[in-house]
């Protein structure tokens, strides 16, 4: 058997408290503190801890150089080279390991920045369910959190002496200031069906290709309605429609040129509604929206012009936020609520929609629909403008 290093590996060094019992009768307080090293790699989906002595290994195996496991073991030992390749922290060319290097492959072809790569993928949520866990969400009341954290961070901040302040003139009113004095992140959504028209305007107006321009051969550039690093637009559409007239229930990508809804899986709403809630991590105010659209990242679009770049990775962020305010403003505009989270489970995403988490992967999720005319979930509606 063959054996390699991953692409991208990371060793963190952890503090580690434990209680011993020679320490207390010693004198001590019965916590000896140690450290911990630890290995994760983006290939992976969970850290490994390691021996101190696991680190020579890695430097031993040089990046794309194979090495057999024989001649490995007989430098470390096979106990060690077997509970690696176990961990997957050494890849072998055996049928075992054929997921991983699967794995391995579409990491290698997507210009990551290592450290991105790292958050992209250790940052996924898989099989969280908020009412289990509330604190997972930052689910506890103001008045929990107050009395185990103390007061938050002041709402604003003073940098300078009031008296050298620049006072503005007021601003000038518009129908616009009206339109985002009535964005508020809806929990509440009624138990009708969405018009299809309804769910077109808003995805095409968020979404959509509004123009094309070919810049070079096979070199195609989007104009949409919100700014994109570069202007790649990496963030692709994929909608979970439980109620809309005119729409059989299932799963949709949105193509954003054509304007039209690519199925990908149709199914009942009964078998829909535990997707929804999964998908949003049992926050069950936004799975019983009539439709979810899921935001998610093809990443190589946007790392083919910023390859390996520190900053682009929080570009493709960016691009989910001004697309997730855009969706709300369309939303408001038609009288419907809307929310977005990020809050979800990436896992359920990539299952659903036929991501493979590296290449292209989950960001976050919009919902939209008609407001119920009953607030069960509390809504944060300081102006009292939202629109029932």
């Amino acid at each position: 058997m063959l054996l390699r290093r991953p692409t991208l590996l990371f060793l963190q060094c952890r503090e580690r408290p434990e209680f011993r019992l020679d320490d207390l009768l010693g004198g001590g307080s019965g916590v000896v503190r140690r450290d911990e090293w630890l290995a994760l790699a983006p290939h992976l989906e969970s850290e490994v801890v390691l021996e101190d002595s696991d680190v020579a290994v890695f430097s031993a195996v040089t990046p794309g150089q194979a090495r057999s496991h024989a001649e490995l073991s007989a430098e470390f030992g096979w106990e060690r080279i077997d509970r690696l390749v176990a961990a997957g922290l050494l890849i072998g060319d055996h049928a075992g390991h054929a997921d991983l290097r699967e794995r391995e492959r579409a990491l290698g072809e997507v210009d990551w920045w290592g450290p991105a790569a790292l958050a992209q993928i250790f940052g996924r949520w898989q099989g969280v369910d908020v009412a289990a866990d509330p604190p997972r969400l930052g689910g506890e009341r103001w008045q929990e959190l107050m009395a185990t954290q103390g007061a938050p961070p002041s709402e604003t901040v003073e940098l300078r002496p009031r008296s050298s302040w620049q006072s503005l003139p007021t601003a000038t009113a518009s129908a616009f200031d009206q339109l985002l004095q009535a964005r508020t992140t809806c929990r509440n959504f009624a138990p009708g069906a969405l018009p299809l028209q309804d769910l077109a305007t808003v995805l095409h107006r968020v979404f959509g290709a509004q123009a094309a321009q070919t810049l070079a051969p096979q070199a195609v550039a989007l104009k949409k309605n919100s700014p994109s690093g570069g202007g790649l637009h990496p963030i692709e559409a994929f909608v979970l429609a439980q109620r809309v007239e005119g729409l059989p229930p299932g799963l949709y990508h949105y193509q954003c040129v054509a304007h039209a809804l690519e199925p990908m899986q149709g199914l009942d709403a009964e078998a829909l509604a535990p997707m929804a809630s999964e998908l949003v991590a049992g926050q069950v105010w936004f799975a019983d929206a009539p439709v979810l659209v899921l935001m998610a990242a093809r990443f190589q679009r946007n790392f083919w012009k910023y390859c390996r770049h520190a900053k682009a990775w929080r570009v493709v962020q960016l691009d989910a936020g001004h697309l997730s305010q855009n969706f709300q403003l369309a939303a408001t505009e038609l009288g419907l609520g809307a929310f977005v989270t990020a809050a979800i489970n990436d896992a359920c995403a990539e299952r659903l929609f036929e991501l493979d988490g590296l290449s292209t992967g989950a960001i976050a999720v919009c919902g939209l629909g008609r407001r119920a005319a009953d607030t069960t979930t509390i809504e944060f509606d300081p102006l009292g403008k939202a629109v029932r």
